[in-house]
């Protein structure tokens, strides 16, 4: 009976001389080499992965919580100029009030991969439904900054008086990569008072 479970290939009892296998390995040793090549096996998969981007594309997938532009959500500066050097508002300049004859600038700091053109969406404070809807991409004037400024006049034609809140999106569908809070005021407020 104990001779039917043995294995049936044949054992030798004896080997020829320099029959032998040069290269045995001990348990311990294949153990390592089976780790060693695990973890270059997931190496590989790592690097294909970071070559070929998650979607197999060519595009790296953007891990971060702020959509496909990089962008962390941050706030928007205001004032009543553009920093040349910069091309952010300027720290003399920063203002959240602004009247007609001010020019209304806006800055937001980069803090990831600037987007080639952003969607602005406005709405006034207290309402729900917005005064302008990030419909149209702007182009950025500088790609280095997410910056621009107008009239205020224009604001106060399109908008009228009142307290605004911005939003600032590198995609529409995406949350916002900046938000920030302005008021425009008649003629009798006073126009650049810090907020």
């Amino acid at each position: 009976m104990r001779q039917r479970l043995r294995p049936l290939r044949a054992r030798a009892m004896a080997r020829r001389p320099g029959g032998e296998d040069p290269f045995v390995l001990s348990p311990r040793a294949l153990r390592i080499g089976g780790w060693v090549a695990a973890a270059l096996l997931i190496g590989v998969i790592a690097l294909a992965v970071r070559l070929l981007g998650g979607d197999g594309d060519g595009t790296v997938v953007d891990p971060s919580p702020s959509g496909s532009s990089g962008f962390v959500a941050t706030e928007v500066s205001f004032g009543t100029a553009i920093d040349p050097t910069t091309g952010e508002v300027a720290d003399d300049a920063r203002s959240g009030r602004f009247a007609d004859g001010d020019t209304f600038a806006y800055s937001v700091s980069p803090s990831g991969t600037v987007p080639s053109e952003v969607y602005v969406e406005v709405r006034q404070a207290g309402i729900a439904e917005p005064e302008q809807e990030p419909v149209t991409g702007q182009r950025l004037p500088n790609p280095d900054v997410v910056a621009f400024s107008v009239p205020a006049a224009n604001l106060l034609a399109d908008f009228g008086p009142g307290e605004y809140e911005m939003l600032i999106y590198a995609d529409p569908a995406d949350e916002p990569i900046a938000t920030g809070t302005f008021e425009l005021v008649g003629a009798t407020a006073s126009p650049t008072s810090s907020p």
